[in-house]
This record gives structure tokens, sequence and C-alpha cells, in this order.
């Protein structure tokens, strides 16, 4: 059986002067150059993924953001509005009063959003591949971002009542009902297989949440609850004593749970991509290591602090260098500080600062991430590409706009 491997043929120098120039521009123009630095990463990371030697190519512009997150914006504005007014018109027909418009909107307006955020998930999700091509081709997605919408609150909700157990079949319908609304040129994606094959990863994540959860509420029962006293809020402050170390254990568990839910996803990840068809029958395979994964996070976050804190060392020195040179001393600030120039010079520093936190990320997690991943793509039966053709160019008007404005969903 033939095969397509895929090569990763970015380099970090190259990553470096990008995302160090961009974050420059970003800081310059106030935020807004960031919807061409997000274009700038895509296009640089889409062609240095090259299955079979040809790169892909990312053609979205930074224009289309802007005027996509825009447009997010208003509409998001009017949604909050309109949902803000009926809960006031709520409150008074009920005679509640305004306290009961204020809980109304502040714990229901959040909650109303939940499906705007799947809307906007998908959405950039389509965005991202009508702007993605490889050989010439195009990718394309199906309209349905509603369709997800309320399919992911629903699955959400049987998760919650199963206690975690019909978790796999969220993670497969959902995955299920994108791959089967995405297209490459003329020929479609399809999703095979069943929940039922996702058990096994997600076996040791369950079994770690259950037993904390219990490990908890045996501490909880076998622990004597004594009131002290109250704090300055006036909540009640409690001395406990008998069993304690199912509270010293929390952590750990914790992290066990993270590990182990990171383990379900990139597993889950592995195994679905495994299972999908490309037209007349091109299958994939793709097999990233959670080891090589988690050892990438953990080290990656690790040097990303790091040289976060080393950078931010140096732009504090040099920004309280800036004050000392132009005649600003240690008892000038104590006794008539000049404001404006510390405002100015200390948002710039933490600017700075963001960017180069932005910088060493891309470097030391986003990259080693994509390669890793892109590397263990292969594309078997190749010879079923020839048979695609070119499909039309689709109009996605807001560009993932939803996506920027809620900060979700949106990739790099």
């Amino acid at each position: 059986m033939s095969a397509l491997k895929t090569e990763f043929a970015g380099d970090r120098g190259d990553l470096f002067q990008l995302a160090f120039r961009t974050g420059l521009l970003t800081v310059v123009t106030f935020g807004l150059y960031r919807f061409w630095q997000t274009t700038r990463f895509r296009r640089w990371y889409w062609s240095s993924v090259r299955p079979g030697g040809t790169p892909m190519e990312y053609t979205g512009t930074g224009q289309e953001k802007l005027i996509g997150f825009l447009f997010a914006i208003i509409l998001l504005a009017i949604y909050l509005a309109l949902f803000n007014a009926l809960a006031m018109l709520a409150a008074i027909f009920t005679s509640q009063g305004a306290s009961a418009f204020l809980i109304y909107g502040l714990t229901l307006a959040p909650l109303s959003l939940i499906p705007i955020i799947f809307v906007a998930r998908y959405r950039a999700r389509r965005y991202i591949l009508s702007r993605s091509r490889w050989r010439g081709i195009r990718f394309a997605m199906s309209p349905g971002a509603w369709g997800y919408a309320w399919r992911a609150c629903l699955y959400g909700l049987l998760v919650l009542l199963s206690f975690g157990l019909l978790l796999p079949l969220r993670t497969f319908q959902l995955e299920k009902y994108l791959t089967d609304r995405s297209w490459f040129g003329t020929a479609r994606f399809t999703q095979f297989g069943h929940f039922g094959q996702l058990y096994g990863p997600v076996i040791p994540f369950l079994l770690c949440l259950y037993g904390t959860v219990a490990m908890m509420v045996y501490g909880v029962l076998n622990s004597n609850w004594r009131q002290i006293g109250t704090d300055p809020n006036g909540m009640p402050l409690f001395d406990v004593s008998g069993t304690t170390w199912p509270f010293l254990a929390i952590y750990p568990a914790g992290l066990l749970i993270l590990l182990f839910a990171a383990y379900y996803r990139v597993a889950s990840f592995r195994i679905m991509a495994s299972m999908k068809t490309l037209g007349d029958g091109l299958e994939f395979d793709i097999h990233p290591r959670t080891r090589s994964l988690v050892r990438i996070h953990i080290l990656g976050g690790i040097l990303t602090g790091v040289a976060s804190g080393l950078a931010a060392a140096l732009i504090l020195a040099l920004a309280f260098g800036v004050m000392a040179a132009v005649g600003v001393t240690s008892s000038d600030l104590a006794e008539n500080p000049p404001v404006t120039l510390i405002v100015l010079t200390s948002a710039m520093a933490v600017m700075l600062i963001l960017v180069f936190y932005n910088v060493f990320r891309q470097l030391f997690l986003t990259f080693p991430m994509v390669r890793h991943v892109a590397e263990t793509l292969e594309i078997h039966e190749p010879e079923l590409l020839e048979t695609i053709r070119q499909r039309d160019r689709e109009d996605t008007r807001d560009a993932g706009g939803f996506a920027d404005a809620l900060d979700v969903g949106a990739a790099f």
C-alpha cells in the first residue's frame, strides 16, 4: 500500500523573527495588527506542513478578519442588549425589582453565550478550511453552525447527567458532525467508527476523577468542622481536624486528572483520525504520541516561563533606566511621582513583556507540537487524489470574527 508521508519544513529562527516583528507591530497599533499577525502565523505554519513534499497554503487576509471581528462585535452587542432587555421585562412583570434584574443579567447572560461559543467555533473552523489549500485544491465546510451548537449543548448535558460516562459519545458525535461536513475539493470527508472505541482511553480519566471525588467526600464526612470565627467579609472560618489526608492528596490527584485528560484527548484524536476517509476511499493515519506531547507541554511551559521572566527583568531594568535618564530619581518617585511618565513607561513595559511571552510560547510550545503532530501524518492510497477536482471559493463573511470576539476556537 502506497503512502505519502508529511514533512515539516519550519525553522525556529524564522518563526522568532516573525513572532517578534508582528508582536511589535501589534503593540505599536494598540492591538489592531493582531488580525494580520494571526494571518501571517497561519501562512507560515501552513507552508511548513508538507504532505508528500507539497506545502499547504493559507489564503486568508487580515482585512477579512478585522471586518469579521467588527461585524461579530456589533451582533454580540445587539444580542446581549436584547437579552438584558428581556431580563428587565421579566423582573418588571414578576414585580421582583432591579435586584432580580441584576441577578438575571449576571447569571443568565453568560449562560446565554454558551451556544454562541459553539457557533463561533464551528464558523471559525469553516473559515480556516475555506482559506486552506493543498495541491491547488481548496478545503471547505458546509453550513451547520447552529446544528453543531445545539448538539454540543445536548451532549454536554448528557455528559453531566451521566457523571462523565457519555463523554466518548459527545467526543465522537461532535467530531463526526464536523468531519462529515468537511470537503477537499469535490471529495467529502467521512467519519467511520463508533463511540464505544473511545472508552479504552477514557477509563483512566474517569477512574481518577471518580476516585478523587470519592476521596473528597470521604474527607468531608470524616472530618470535624468547628467554626472559629468569621473573616472581615463576614464569611465563617472553620478549623478542620480528624481525617485531613484527602485534602492534601487533592494536588497530586488533580495533576493525574489533567494528565489522563490529555491522554484521552490525544488518543481519541488518533483513533478518530484513523477512521476518517476522503472521497472514494483515501485514508489517513496520524499517530501523535501522548508522552511526547505532554513532555513538550511541560518542558515548553517551563522554558516559556523562564525566558519570559528573564525578558521581563531586562525590560523593567530598561524602564527604570529610561526614567533615570530623564532625571527621575527614587526620591522623586516617592515624593512627587511623574504619573504620566510612569503610566506610559509601565504600559510599554507590560506590552513588551507580553510580546516576548507570545514569542517564547510560539517557539517552545506551538512550534514543537505542530511539528510533532504534522510529522506523524500519512496519506494512504494517494493515487485517488487525481480524481478530486477544484471547488468554488466560499464566502464566509464573519471570517472567524465571533471566535476572535469570544476568544475561542481561533488557531494560533
